[in-house]
């Protein structure tokens, strides 16, 4: 599964202005998060460098914005071990995973 996760994120359409590849690959990046199992999400995240945590994340908000049956309770899996496995130094990201009071 390791395998399948590093290979959907190198191959990401990052470049590319066409929407129908940005979603096929969004879709891929999606079924591969929805298979891990809970226990194997952590050692995912920790394998990757900060460039691979940052697009992670983005895959992660963009399936919030497109949820599609179960998602959102797998994305959120996803990002509270970005959050907590990873360092302040490591993700620009990291400002979202603190909790923001209202002003």
């Amino acid at each position: 599964m390791l395998r399948a996760f590093h290979a959907a994120l190198r191959n990401s359409p990052i470049n590319t202005k066409n929407q129908a590849v940005k979603d096929r690959a969004q879709g891929v990046v999606l079924k591969v998060l929805t298979n891990f199992k809970s226990s194997e999400i952590e050692q995912a995240v920790q394998s990757l460098d900060r460039n691979g945590i940052d697009l992670l994340m983005k895959y992660i908000y963009k399936g919030f914005e497109k949820p599609t049956e179960n998602s959102s309770a797998v994305l959120l899996q996803w990002h509270e071990k970005v959050c907590v496995t990873t360092s302040p130094h490591r993700s620009v990201h990291m400002e979202e995973c603190r909790p923001k009071l209202p002003l």
